[in-house]
């Protein structure tokens, strides 16, 4: 069975990944794993010291380095160890959930992408431990990975709170009714409220897009209130999702519009880091 992976490194948004994690793992009835990866180190000795230190110097130097290095990885190994420990106890506590863990040194993007085929789906913090949450950036690996990987990708933001609706990001490229066909195929958001909304002019083509994701939706039994808007998309899409109290975004990245520029380049940084609300990106 394909499993839940949450990614933990100890930022304040390790409980909310946590919670959004054994939401999904629950929804989903899947295993749930948590991921620490430490990053290998930037240190490089320089290749030509042969002009700046004597044999012995080089020799001793060296020997200091390696002893610092090792202590160091021994230090961060024992800190994943305690990041993942302390995870797995608050899943406990709070959610009845024993998760699975481990931990890799490596890079976080190369490792994400050699286990995609044991996912389900990916939840990741849109603030690593390195990025400020008041500033506007998210974690630096965050749309690296997004555009790497083809399983889903759910980026939390703030405070968990349990999903009653969602968002559906559509512009009526074939990209986009996949994620309507993967919404409606998965019972993942079963029971929650849909807002299917479209940014532009809605032409007969795009009308008759509309009423056909709203036929697959109310056929799955979902709610659904679906809206035409106009407007910068990013912005139209975050401000409507805060004045409706939606719970979740639900985006089929990478389709054949304006929401296609959206999401590649810096447009898919605005979208995450411009919603207070969890990001759910499908490929």
């Amino acid at each position: 069975m394909s499993k839940v992976i949450a990614c933990v490194d100890g930022s304040s948004g390790t409980h909310s990944v946590c919670d959004y994690a054994a939401w999904f793992s629950k929804k989903l009835d899947a295993p749930l794993e948590l991921l620490h990866v430490i990053e290998k180190s930037k240190f490089q000795m320089p290749h030509n010291q042969s002009g700046a230190l004597g044999l012995g110097g080089r020799e001793a130097l060296l020997e200091e380095i390696i002893r610092l290095e090792e202590a160091k990885a021994k230090v961060e190994t024992q800190h994943g160890e305690l990041l993942l420990d302390e995870a797995k106890k608050y899943l406990l506590q709070q959610y009845e959930i024993q998760p699975s863990i481990f931990q890799r040194h490596g890079n976080l993007l190369e490792t994400i992408v050699g286990i995609e085929e044991d996912f389900r789906v990916l939840i990741m913090g849109k603030y690593g431990s390195d990025t400020d949450q008041v500033s506007d950036k998210i974690g630096t690996q965050v749309e690296n990975v997004v555009r790497a990987i083809h399983k889903p990708v759910l980026v939390t933001s703030g405070i968990f709170e349990t999903p009653d609706s969602f968002l559906i990001a559509f512009d009526g490229s074939p990209t986009a009714r996949i994620c309507v066909e993967r919404i409606v195929s998965s019972p993942l958001l079963v029971g929650l409220t849909a807002h299917l909304v479209y940014v532009g002019d809605a032409n007969q083509e795009m009308q008759e897009q509309l009423t056909w994701a709203e036929a697959q939706l109310q056929s799955a039994g979902f709610s659904i209130t679906t809206q035409t808007l106009k407007g910068e998309v990013e912005k139209t899409i975050i401000n409507y999702a805060e004045e409706q109290q939606i719970s979740l975004l639900v985006v089929g990245a990478y389709g054949h519009s304006k929401i296609r520029q959206f999401f590649i380049g810096s447009s898919t940084t605005k979208l995450i880091s411009g919603s207070k609300k969890p990001v759910l990106l499908l490929r």
